[in-house]
């Protein structure tokens, strides 16, 4: 069995350790933080020092701030490991470019949630095989009242999600970006982001992060926080809507037609369920894991690489930035 070593344990890592209880697994810890070793669960095992942790591991999972993430996930691909490296996997596109030519040869699988979440693998699969005709229009919300992480800001922290997921829904990755970033806070991060993308089939996407905004459903890490996440995907012949935090799909099946006034109507069926399953964040992050541990396994990849999940998004954020600060639209080269 494959022995997995756990790179940090505090906020998501204890996600982490529940997901791996919840597949029937351990790892072996390795923490620094007193605070988050004792917040662990009783009879966690923990390495006294990376050195330590490699020698005692066949993978590991890297769950530590981005700005660790470069020299923690070099240590571990020099010494021959294969690596679960949650999102965003570096700061800077060149960084993962980095580190994915350093992974020849090792599975590396980036811990992007939304890709196992059912409901967004229902809509991925319903515009890979056509359901929404041409796409017109995609949106996603990650944004509410809720904790300015100290180690990141919107774009690295709530963003990159979605900067992943749209060009993954749409099959192809986007041309120009323009973005507007703010610092409500005035603690030296965006804290808030608004992205466009276009896209070389003529479709366009907005995406909106932030921790300023009013939120809808209540934050389930922190208290009195509240938070929105959403997606929407239109198409010529069907539009859907996710809340992932309600854990409700739409999907309206239908065009717009023109009527005799000169005016084009929607003419779209009543709102159906593609039945995609509610799953609770550690029952996704498990999802992410056994497919990690799989592909340990077989040696065959089964999630986002370091290229696919951690360059191409990336470079979406580094052209936000670009954007933001020239106050002008990016091109983006393939």
């Amino acid at each position: 069995m494959t022995r997995l070593l756990l790179i940090g344990c505090g906020a998501f890592g204890r996600v982490h350790l529940a997901a791996l209880a919840r597949l029937g697994r351990t790892a072996l810890v390795l923490e620094p933080d007193p605070a988050a070793r004792a917040a662990a669960p009783p009879g966690t095992r923990f390495a006294a020092g990376l050195a330590e942790g490699l020698a005692g591991c066949d993978a590991a999972i890297l769950a530590t701030p981005p700005a660790t993430h470069v020299p923690l996930a070099e240590a571990v691909l020099r010494a021959g490991r294969d690596l679960f490296l949650e999102k965003p996997a570096t700061e800077t596109a060149a960084q993962s470019a980095a580190l994915h030519a350093l992974a020849a040869g090792r599975i590396v699988q980036l811990g992007l949630f939304f890709r196992f979440h059912p409901k967004a693998q229902a809509i991925h699969r319903l515009a890979r095989a056509g359901g929404f005709g041409p796409l017109h229009h995609l949106s996603a919300r990650m944004s509410g009242l809720k904790r300015a992480r100290g180690d990141s800001g919107a774009l690295l922290n709530d963003a990159v999600h979605f900067a992943d997921l749209l060009p993954w829904i749409a099959g192809e990755a986007p041309t120009h970006v323009f973005a507007m970033l703010a610092d409500p806070l005035r603690r030296g991060r965006e804290d808030l982001a608004v992205i466009q993308l276009r896209f070389a089939s003529g479709a366009t996407a907005l995406i909106e992060a932030g921790c300023v905004l009013p939120g809808e459903h209540a934050d389930a890490v922190v208290p009195g926080a509240e938070t929105r996440k959403l997606l929407a995907v239109a198409g010529r012949d069907a539009l859907a809507e996710v809340d992932f935090m309600a854990e409700t799909l739409r999907l309206r099946r239908g065009r717009h037609r023109p009527a005799a006034s000169g005016a084009w109507l929607p003419d779209h069926a009543p709102a159906e369920d593609l039945g995609a399953p509610a799953l609770d964040p550690v029952g996704v992050v498990a999802a992410q894991l056994a497919a990690f541990l799989h592909a340990v396994d077989t040696r065959i990849p089964q999630g986002p690489d370091l290229f696919e999940g951690g360059v191409l998004p990336l470079r979406i954020l580094d052209a936000a930035r670009r954007s933001a600060h020239e106050r002008r639209v990016e091109e983006l080269f393939p």
